[in-house]
C-alpha cells in the first residue's frame, strides 16, 4: 500500500509539472535519422493511408524479428492526430488481458499512453499533429522508451 501511495504522489507531481508545458513535435527527417541511428531502415507507407483520417505522412521501422516496431504519423490537424491517439489507446486498453498496467498523461499539446499487456509493451504519444507509436515484446520495453525519450515523445 505504501508503494502505491508513493507511485500516486510521483505520478501526480509529473502531471502537475508537465501539464502547462508544451512539447515540440519531431520532423520526418528527425524520425528517420533516429530510426536509422538504431540500425533500422525507414519505410514510407503514406500511400497506404491516402484516404485515411487525415494522415499526410506515415513512416516506420521494424526489427527483422518483429520484437520492436517504431511508427511515426503526421496528420492534417491536431484533432485528426487526437482521434487516432484515442483509437489506439482504446484498442489497446480494451484488450482482455491477465496482466495489464497502463499510464495516461496529457498536457497542453500532447497526450501519452503507455501499456504493458500480457508480455507486450505499447507507447503511444501525440504531439500537435504528429503521433509516435512504438511497440515491442516486454523484454524490449527499455529500447522503445529510450527511443521515445530521444525523439521527445515520452
Amino acid at each position: 500500500m505504501r508503494l502505491k501511495n508513493i507511485l500516486f504522489v510521483l505520478i501526480t507531481i509529473v502531471i502537475l509539472a508537465t501539464a502547462g508545458c508544451g512539447k515540440k513535435a519531431i520532423t520526418e527527417d528527425g524520425f528517420t535519422s533516429a530510426v536509422e541511428g538504431i540500425g533500422l531502415s525507414v519505410n514510407d507507407d503514406t500511400e497506404t493511408y491516402s484516404d485515411t483520417a487525415g494522415i499526410t505522412k506515415s513512416l516506420y521501422g521494424v526489427k527483422d524479428d518483429r520484437s520492436e516496431s517504431y511508427e511515426f504519423y503526421r496528420f492534417k490537424t491536431p484533432e485528426d492526430a487526437g482521434v487516432q491517439f484515442d483509437s489506439l489507446r482504446i484498442q489497446i486498453g480494451d484488450a482482455e488481458a491477465e496482466d495489464k498496467v497502463e499510464v495516461n498523461l496529457s498536457g497542453k499539446n500532447y497526450s501519452l499512453y503507455k501499456a504493458d499487456v500480457d508480455g507486450l509493451y505499447y507507447h503511444v504519444c501525440r504531439i500537435d499533429n504528429t503521433l509516435f507509436f512504438g511497440s515491442s515484446v516486454k523484454d524490449k520495453k527499455k529500447e522503445i522508451e529510450d527511443f521515445a525519450k530521444k525523439i521527445g515523445y515520452n
